[in-house]
């Protein structure tokens, strides 16, 4: 027979166990894939927030909003064949959020031609704040944003 010592609940180490893991580790649905690792040397404390684009009668992203901690990554993605662009809309964004995006030249993305085609940006040290964005290419624009929340 095994004797546990007092006070050590094995009920409640599991789920200690399980948080302390996610947050070292960060969140497993925002951990950048192998691409990402081996082209921009990311980790699993990196965050990268997928918004896949899409084409058609209009462009669409989803999610249209997503929530960002100040030094993720937004990585938008192409989900057909068609022509995209990403392009912040300088004229919304507060005089620091367009200066950030402008210094680190991420204002607009280069055609997005292939399935499968990305456009990283990376929100190192960008004002927290709403990015809101159009999708052009061949079908009428379509919107989204994404929020830059300060960092923990």
């Amino acid at each position: 027979m095994r004797v546990r010592p007092r006070g050590q609940n094995p009920l409640l180490l599991a789920p200690l166990l399980s948080f302390w893991l996610v947050a070292c580790a960060g969140d497993p649905e925002l951990r950048p894939d192998d691409v990402l690792r081996v082209e921009l040397g990311l980790g699993d404390r990196d965050q990268v927030h997928r918004i896949v684009i899409m084409g058609g009668d209009r462009e669409r992203a989803s999610p249209l909003e997503t929530v960002v901690n100040s030094g993720g990554y937004v990585e938008f993605v192409t989900a057909d064949w068609l022509v995209h662009e990403i392009v912040f809309e300088l004229d919304s964004l507060s005089a620091d959020a367009r200066a950030f995006l402008e210094r680190t030249d991420q204002v607009a993305s280069p055609p997005l031609l292939r399935r499968d085609s990305r456009y990283v940006v990376h929100f190192a040290d960008g004002p927290p704040g709403r990015y809101p964005f159009v999708l052009e290419g061949n079908g009428a624009p379509g919107r989204g944003v994404v929020v830059l929340e300060a960092g923990p």
